[in-house]
């Protein structure tokens, strides 16, 4: 192919996609839509699994006791050979600590609280296998209301990011078969409204092959413009969101610059596949039928 070809195939491209402009715009947004939701979901299990590995790497426990006992609970703690050391927290230090996430807003934290936190003792054990048994030892113990430690918070978030995943892949996929779709139809119409054309460039010789390759030309200018649309909202969302909460919670969740280059090159390599077999497979049979 010269570049007499590859210039008139561009002009074609770029001809082809005007008279089909508005199922192409629909193929674009499609694509965009279900790259970023890709994207999104991505990014979104990267920043949970980060999480999960922190709260992890905490072997703090947190018991919750009745008023005035709490002194009695930690030094029984402190006598347990499994325990490393041991802390009380206030009801009223438990208040502050959550006043930074109520910034101006401080009648929320006291209608939050009502007033009546229970002081609790934090405690870190030698070995973190031993926290389910323990838990469960210190829950039958008169004057403990409650129990927490670090894997019933993993196990919460582990299970955000299943549902994240498996609503996030159903979603992913409904608008992938429905952007696939789409593009297909553009090209099936394409290829019906220049009939007479391709009939004319087929009797006059004109290889099949180059004739697929100006529909799978459009297909990849389609593919580009949702996949470079989709790739921007991601970077936008990166910055404006992930990076604003690694800023205030830095010691919640990371997503690196890595993982966010990781997640466009995906979406590149998608949105230009789902393009060119879409086309492809639109005008395969047409083609070869003319």
């Amino acid at each position: 192919m010269n570049k007499h070809h590859l210039k008139y195939m561009l002009e074609d491209t770029k001809q082809g996609l005007k008279r089909n402009r508005s199922s192409s715009i629909a193929s674009v947004i499609l694509l965009c839509i279900a790259l970023c939701l890709i994207g999104f979901v991505l990014l979104m299990r990267t920043f949970l699994s980060d999480t999960i590995d922190y709260i992890e790497s905490q072997l703090a426990m947190k018991v919750y006791v009745e008023e005035g006992l709490v002194e009695q609970i930690a030094d029984i703690l402190q006598e347990q050979s499994y325990v490393t050391s041991v802390e009380i927290e206030t009801g009223e230090e438990m208040i502050n600590g959550l006043a930074f996430f109520f910034k101006g807003k401080e009648h929320l934290l006291e209608a939050f609280t009502d007033g009546s936190v229970e002081d609790a003792v934090k405690f870190q054990i030698k070995d973190e296998s031993l926290m389910s048994m323990i838990a469960e030892n210190l829950e039958q113990i008169n004057g403990i209301t409650k129990v927490i430690y670090p894997q019933q918070m993993a196990e919460v978030l582990a299970s955000w990011l299943t549902k994240v995943e498996v609503y996030g892949t159903i979603a992913i996929i409904v608008f992938f078969i429905l952007a696939f779709i789409m593009v297909y139809i553009t090209f099936h119409l394409a290829r019906y409204q220049r009939n007479r054309e391709l009939k004319v460039k087929l009797y006059l010789g004109m290889n099949p092959k180059l004739v697929r390759m100006q529909f799978l030309l459009e297909g990849l200018v389609l593919g580009l413009l949702g996949g470079i649309l989709a790739i921007g909202l991601i970077v936008v969302v990166y910055n404006v969101v992930f990076v604003k909460i690694q800023q205030e919670i830095p010691y919640i969740g990371q997503v690196s610059v890595t993982d966010v280059f990781i997640v466009v090159c995906i979406q590149f390599v998608v949105a230009v596949a789902i393009s060119l077999l879409a086309s492809h497979f639109s005008t395969r049979k047409l083609i070869n039928d003319v």
